[in-house]
């Protein structure tokens, strides 16, 4: 994957979910999030730790970021 692309996958997940949630579509923001937190999760497998850096950002805020979205959109499933 090109560098600038890898770059921006977070960003461009939290930002897409953030849209969708203002335009109604509730799924779609849902999947964003979890496509975010799918990102960190295949990162975390491969070493990276929680202080470590995704995108300039923290991974456990990263972490936090999409968790609470899901939280405060009243997003989460079961």
């Amino acid at each position: 994957m090109d560098k600038r692309r890898e770059k921006a996958v977070l960003h461009h997940c939290f930002a897409s979910a953030k849209n969708h949630i203002k335009n109604g579509d509730k799924n779609k923001a849902r999947d964003y999030c979890d496509m975010g937190i799918a990102y960190v999760a295949g990162k975390r497998e491969k070493g990276m730790g929680a202080k470590d850096l995704i995108e300039d950002v923290r991974v456990e805020l990263w972490l936090e970021r999409f968790w609470m979205f899901l939280e405060n959109n009243k997003l989460m499933l079961g």
